[in-house]
């Protein structure tokens, strides 16, 4: 059986096409030209800011060179680690902050919560720099770690390569916790409380309540602040550009820093196009195909 269109303005097909077509004229401006100008630059040779700028076809050269390339595997493991490290963070820290504000009363919480959301109003950049300070050996952080009896040979901070990492980490999750918290908030509102009032009445303590009433209905929840967050955590910049630039000894070396480095620095734009392409692959391949999965299982139940 052939499906026909119809082309009409006032029936048929044409108007939803025209209503989307901004939509996708946008999204294949400022995504898909871009992608596919990186997949073919990564293809080339092509060194940024020489006067001589002839481009020659390189294949899988610079691919090869990666996996070569030492500094681009650590920065790989870096981010990975960063992402895993940041996700259980937000995920925990805002779960339980989300449970303590909804079990306030409502004037309370009213105040409360404009003040757990302030981080999400201040520049990545400018929280970076706020940070750097507070790590600082004669910042406020070791003014109080000090009175527990904590120095900074005991805990370096961003100032040493073992440390260096989760000092980044818990700056991130300092930064996206609020937004977790207010994602799970309504999440929270949206589950119906004669859920609980049935099964207290069945005699269900609060953590069994949790268990198998909140976190199963939060599904969803979780699954959008995974894409939206887990994204971000794998294309991370700014805050660790701002604290430690990538350092000490690379420890904090993200990808995105060394493709920055790569084609801003040393100017060899192809090899930085090769670093970004593999960031949007790891992406995809982390939280868009289960995302897709997920998609896909609930398009059948339905």
């Amino acid at each position: 059986m052939k499906i026909r269109l119809c082309w009409s303005l006032e029936k048929g097909d044409l108007l939803p096409l025209l209503l989307v077509s901004p939509a996708i004229i946008l999204i294949t401006i400022l995504m898909v030209v871009p992608l596919l100008s990186s997949i073919i630059l990564s293809l080339t040779d092509y060194r940024f800011g020489f006067i001589n700028n002839e481009i020659n076809f390189a294949g899988l050269l610079n691919y090869k060179k990666l996996f070569m390339d030492t500094t681009a595997l650590k920065a790989i493991v870096n981010t990975l680690t960063f992402s895993g490290g940041a996700l259980l963070g937000m995920f925990l820290f805002g779960t339980i902050i989300s449970l303590l504000l909804f079990s306030l009363n409502q004037t309370v919480s009213r105040w409360i919560r404009p003040i757990v959301s302030m981080p999400l109003l201040i520049s990545p950049i400018v929280i970076g720099l706020i940070w750097r300070y507070i790590y600082d050996p004669q910042g406020i952080l070791y003014w109080i770690l000090g009175h527990f009896g904590i120095s900074i040979e005991q805990f370096p901070g961003v100032t040493g390569a073992s440390t260096a990492l989760l000092s980044t980490i818990i700056v991130h999750c300092w930064q996206v916790i609020p937004f977790v918290v207010i994602v799970i908030t309504a999440g929270l509102v949206s589950i119906p409380t004669e859920l609980y009032e049935a099964s207290a009445i069945d005699g269900v303590n609060t953590w069994r309540q949790f268990w198998h009433i909140t976190l199963p209905l939060l599904q969803d929840v979780y699954m959008v602040i995974l894409i939206v967050s887990g994204v971000d955590t794998i294309m991370i910049f700014d805050i660790i550009f701002a604290l430690t630039g990538g350092g000490p000894n690379n420890s904090t070396l993200s990808i995105s820093i060394y493709a920055f480095n790569q084609g801003f620095v040393m100017c060899n734009f192809s090899y930085a196009m090769v670093l970004s392409v593999v960031t949007v692959i790891l992406s995809f391949m982390i939280f868009g195909v289960p995302f897709i999965k997920q998609n896909l299982v609930g398009a059948k139940n339905k």
